[in-house]
């Protein structure tokens, strides 16, 4: 997934998003409700295409003393991102869950400068959402690349477990919102 920038996939407000702007609003909102830092760090949805999730966050506030993006911050946008891709493929497969993460490391190439931002792709996703359909608890792996300025920094790799959900609970826990 490396070196393929933000690029045109860019949305300037959540009305541009090409594919499922509703849901993103639902998903950036249960964020802010539900993990204020996510808030607190400014992180919004810049576009979902339906293979490609674009997240970003404003650079002041979350750089470190010496005027890089803090690593803290990058990993936790990685750590949204890639789970507000597996929320909007649950979403688009009909299935409901509990999405956590079990495990998660970032390589860093370079300090990362400039206006940050993560790209989560489906084509990095591996792992069994069938199972959720079965009552059963799912794996899942998924890369988010980081970037400044639209130059890469850094990759995440993360594990998520999604556990099955009640299915008349609410959008954020995984069920179907009824």
């Amino acid at each position: 997934m490396q070196g393929k920038g933000l690029g045109t996939l860019v949305a300037m407000t959540l009305d541009d998003i090409l594919h499922r702007a509703d849901w993103c609003g639902q998903l950036q909102q249960a964020w802010y409700e539900h993990i204020p830092l996510s808030e607190k760090m400014g992180v919004r949805i810049l576009q979902y295409t339906g293979q490609k999730f674009i997240t970003t966050m404003p650079e002041t506030g979350n750089q470190n003393p010496h005027h890089t993006l803090f690593a803290g911050s990058l990993f936790s946008l990685a750590t949204l991102t890639g789970w507000g891709l597996i929320w909007l493929l649950l979403r688009e497969r009909q299935l409901g869950g509990t999405i956590i993460l079990a495990d998660a490391h970032i390589r860093y190439s370079k300090p990362i400068t400039g206006k940050p931002g993560a790209i989560a792709d489906l084509g990095s996703l591996s792992g069994d959402l069938d199972r959720l359909a079965r009552g059963c608890k799912a794996r899942v792996q998924l890369e988010v690349e980081l970037f400044g300025n639209d130059k890469s920094g850094a990759v995440f790799e993360g594990v998520y477990m999604v556990l099955p959900a009640d299915p008349d609970g609410p959008l954020e826990e995984g069920g179907c919102g009824v």
